[in-house]
C-alpha cells in the first residue's frame, strides 16, 4: 500500500532521532492524517490502534521514493 505524505510529515521524520512512527490512516486516499514520532512506544500505542514502524525503515523507504506501511 503506498501512502501519500506531505512534504513537511517527510521532513519531520527523516530530521528525527526517535525510534518508532505511530499513525493514523484515511480511509479512502490512504494518507496519514495524524502522526506522532516517539522512543516510548507503550505510551502511544493504544491511542493509534497499534499502528507503528520503525522510524528507520520508513527513511529508506522515503530515499527511494515508495512508502510502504
Amino acid at each position: 500500500m503506498k501512502i501519500k505524505l506531505s512534504a513537511t510529515s517527510i521532513a519531520k521524520i527523516r530530521k528525527s532521532t526517535k525510534t518508532f512512527i505511530l499513525y493514523r490512516l484515511s480511509e479512502q486516499d490512504y494518507k496519514i492524517i495524524d502522526f506522532v514520532l516517539t522512543d516510548n512506544l507503550s505510551r502511544f500505542r493504544n491511542q493509534y490502534n497499534n499502528k507503528f514502524r520503525l522510524v528507520t525503515d520508513i527513511k529508506k523507504s522515503i530515499k527511494k521514493s515508495t512508502i510502504i506501511l
